[in-house]
């Protein structure tokens, strides 16, 4: 499950949107980074500020402003959260809009590093970046789901790099995979 996989993938596929109309919405970027030995992808602790996602592992991103695609929202909060200029980044596609459970539409970009970076937190926002080798997520190392109320939702949770991933963020994770395991697929 290579990464040209994903890419290709995403690539083919029309991603999914939730118009936001008036609520608010936000975009996180996927950002993989293959100027290592190994194909890392890059992931933020948010600092702990006191709201309802203070201490959580995420992919950068945030809320979008007024007029703003998700793509120019993903960029920006890559910036301002770890330093990654947006000319580094190459966008590759995007999952398929997803309603949080607090009713905020979220908008997952993928993209990739084009140039060796080297991301640092802001500090009013960011706790740690830090990255997972890509192998290490798609081998479901540290991998473990549960079943979570009346609906029988999954939740994946990755235990990795001494964080754990979970919630939208390894459900996003957990849908990439699919989507290389498809074109792996598919392109047998």
């Amino acid at each position: 499950m290579s990464f040209v996989a994903l890419e290709n993938a995403l690539r083919r596929r029309r991603r999914s949107v939730i118009d936001p109309g008036t609520k608010r919405s936000a975009a996180v970027l996927a950002l993989f980074d293959d100027h290592q030995a190994d194909l890392r992808l890059w992931f933020i602790r948010r600092a702990e500020l006191g709201d309802l996602h203070s201490g959580q592992v995420a992919f950068p991103g945030g809320h979008r402003e007024a007029g703003e695609t998700p793509e120019q929202a993903a960029l920006r909060e890559c910036h301002e959260e770890i330093g990654v200029a947006a000319s580094a980044v190459e966008l590759i596609g995007g999952l398929d809009d997803i309603r949080s459970i607090f009713g905020l539409i979220v908008s997952p970009l993928v993209g990739r590093v084009i140039q060796p970076v080297t991301p640092v937190a802001d500090p009013s926002e960011v706790a740690r970046v830090f990255s997972v080798p890509w192998s290490d997520l798609r081998d479901r190392v540290g991998y473990r789901r549960e079943v979570w109320g009346e609906r029988k939702i999954p939740i994946h949770f990755w235990e990795l790099e001494g964080e754990t991933i979970w919630g939208l963020t390894a459900y996003f994770v957990d849908r990439m995979i699919e989507l290389s395991g498809d074109e792996l697929a598919r392109e047998r």
